[in-house]
């Protein structure tokens, strides 16, 4: 079935413009619009919207045969060198070689995704603009983009009539559209970047299609008002740039918004009412509508374009200034420059890293990593949807390695069936039974204990032995937590139903809930703080919260820390809970024995001893001494209950804990 899923995944991703949610919202409007507007009776709307003559036409029915061959060859030029993380790594680490420092940020992370939603639906816009003027007025260039403007029946596939050349162009701009976006937001407010999405979608790009653009490539022709079209491009816009008429040629050039168009002097105004007969006239229309013009006759003509102006100086067709030629190459070489490195980088077997675990917190083990085997790394970093982004992009990921920093996330990615089955002595050695999956595709990479943190001046340590004795009524109005939704407090709460039962454990959920000191709220670090300034005496937090506040450059939060005393707990019994961070292979990796190496280096000593000077996080390699400071907090007996275990129990404990308002 995979063999077909490039065919039909179009008609199912939502980040497809075919999807079918976008054709069925196109085909609503087109109804609406005829029914309404032209008044047409419904047979006529429905013989308009599905007429024979279009949809089976002779260029219908090449642009079909040519959504199935440029399908096949994309997965090849993919797979030939798709990497828009090798490309952002490149950019971001030239933004640090070209400036000095790094700027900082205080924008909160609704603006920066706001800002960077909007900055990238912008810059996608205008890029797509200049690529598609570059292809009306360099000769060499429009000879292959012919092939899409000979199509005489527009259908939503007319969008597939695209020559391979094409293809390559428009490949090469997205990658450095997102690869100059993404480094140059993550160099400016850090690696939390996200976008505002719908459905997975850019929340721009999702309302384009759902309004219609699949109309810009079909005989019905609606147009906006004359203010609006300055602005957006409408659907009769895009017709008109498709006519046959000469003297609309080269207009309305740009994609969804109208503004560029309006500035280069190429817009022209929807005109009411106006019949249009689209493609070439004449012989021109016979010759270039064959598939020997597309795979032959195309080459040739580009060529020629190309000799012409190796011979006299200028390109025969040009239509604006020089200045605009060299421009135009000098985009494109930017396109081909940014694509390079992850040609060249594919090539030396650097490995690419899905991280959930922030760049800075992993970078020192990757220099280690690089230092000992040579192998370089790459990392795109994103706090949520890398799982998703991974299956989507099915065989044609540029993954070798994920990171995780919890339970959830490392179960979301086997639940997806993206993860590879790792045959590795040196892992099962280096992680215990409990910490991997029972399918060997993740690993723990660094143990965080939940830990119960107490106030030095109000509670004793000798007063909590057990996390059950939180349920205790000496504690009410006295505990502090983040909401027991979060990963953190549901694993807990998993591995309390795996030791008492389901009933006990909501006995236990319904005590602490009781005995809460303010609603839940905030994260670890609000916890302690709270603790601080008086607001409650006890608190749930992840221990290297506690670490990260004693070494803080900030000495109010220093003062935090040393207001706090760390108690884990059930140590005459079944063990204090720990919780993951933890990694895989993807399971399409083209580089799985490199990929492997980093997993097992980052079970090994040197890695095991970074984590706790890093992040304070413990060594899973049983084998590994803790470092000086985790050593002073003491050792603890963990509960060995299968991480698996704890993962499969996190519905039921999500139950529990919608049911009593944790």
């Amino acid at each position: 079935m995979d063999n077909f899923a490039i065919f039909y995944e179009n008609f199912l991703d939502p980040s497809k413009r075919i999807c079918l949610l976008y054709l069925g919202s196109a085909l609503a409007i087109s109804l609406i619009w005829l029914l309404v507007v032209e008044r047409r009776t419904a047979r006529e709307a429905i013989e308009n919207c599905f007429s024979r003559q279009i949809w089976w036409s002779l260029t219908a029915k090449q642009d079909y045969l040519l959504f199935f061959l440029n399908k096949l060859f994309s997965v090849f030029i993919a797979n030939a060198w798709l990497s828009s993380t090798v490309a952002t790594f490149a950019v971001f680490e030239w933004l640090h070689t070209v400036i000095p420092f790094r700027p900082s940020s205080d924008l909160s992370p609704a603006v920066v995704m706001t800002l960077f939603t909007l900055c990238l639906f912008i810059f996608d816009d205008v890029t797509k603009y200049i690529v598609h003027w570059m292809l009306h007025n360099i000769p060499c260039l429009w000879a292959f983009h012919k092939v899409h403007h000979s199509a005489v029946s527009l259908t939503p596939l007319t969008i597939f009539r695209t020559h391979p050349i094409e293809i390559v162009i428009f490949s090469l701009r997205s990658i450095a559209v997102r690869a100059i976006l993404i480094a140059s937001f993550i160099f400016v407010f850090g690696e939390g970047v996200d976008l505002i999405t719908v459905l997975g979608v850019n929340v721009g790009l999702f309302i384009f299609h759902l309004l219609g653009s699949n109309l810009r490539h079909s005989h019905v022709y609606i147009s906006y008002w004359a203010w609006l079209e300055k602005w957006l491009i409408s659907p009769a816009q895009h017709q008109l740039h498709h006519s046959a008429d000469p003297s609309h040629h080269g207009n309305n050039l740009g994609i969804t918004l109208a503004v560029w168009d309006r500035l280069c002097g190429t817009l022209l105004i929807a005109p009411k009412n106006l019949s249009l007969s689209f493609g070439f006239e004449g012989e021109e229309q016979k010759r270039v509508a064959t598939l020997r013009y597309v795979y032959l006759g195309s080459f040739l003509e580009s060529l020629s374009g190309v000799s012409n102006f190796i011979s006299r100086g200028r390109l025969i067709m040009l239509k604006k200034q020089k200045r605009n030629l060299v421009f135009s190459f000098l985009f494109l070489g930017i396109l081909i420059g940014l694509a390079a490195p992850s040609i060249s980088l594919a090539n030396q077997g650097s490995i690419n890293i899905y991280s959930h675990r922030q760049p800075f917190l992993i970078q020192p083990f990757l220099d280690a990593f690089t230092a000992k085997t040579g192998i370089k790394t790459n990392v795109l970093y994103s706090k949520k949807g890398l799982a998703a982004r991974i299956q989507a992009e099915g065989k044609n990921t540029p993954a070798d390695v994920v990171l995780t920093v919890d339970i959830a996330r490392m179960m979301s990615y086997q639940r997806k069936n993206v993860l590879a089955t790792i045959d590795s002595k040196i892992l099962e050695k280096n992680v215990p039974k409990h910490l991997r999956s029972s399918d060997s595709t993740w690993f723990a990479l660094s143990k965080r204990a939940r830990v119960v943190a107490i106030s030095k001046e109000r509670v004793t340590g000798s007063e909590i032995r057990r996390i059950e004795d939180l349920t205790s009524a000496k504690w009410k109005g006295r505990i502090c937590s983040r909401p027991g939704s979060h990963v953190y407090n549901r694993s807990l709460l998993a591995s309390i139903i795996a030791a008492n039962g389901a009933d006990d454990a909501t006995k236990w959920a319904k005590g602490l809930v009781s005995n809460l000191a303010r609603r839940p709220q905030g994260n670890d670090r609000a916890q302690i703080k709270a603790i601080h300034s008086g607001e409650c005496d006890v608190a749930l937090v992840n221990h290297y919260y506690y670490g990260k506040l004693l070494f803080s450059k900030v000495p109010s939060q220093r003062s935090w820390a040393n207001s706090v005393n760390l108690i884990f707990t059930n140590q005459n019994d079944r063990g204090n809970h720990v919780n993951i961070s933890g990694g895989g292979v993807a399971k399409y990796s083209k580089n799985k024995l490199n990929a492997i190496r980093l997993l097992e280096f980052l079970t090994e000593e040197t890695a095991q001893r970074l984590y706790g000077e890093i992040n304070f996080e413990y060594p899973v390699n049983p084998a590994v001494n803790l470092g000086k400071e985790l050593a002073k907090w003491g050792s603890f007996k963990e509960d060995k209950i299968s991480i698996e275990r704890i993962a499969s129990l996190a519905r039921e404990a999500q139950k529990i804990i919608d049911r009593t308002g944790w």
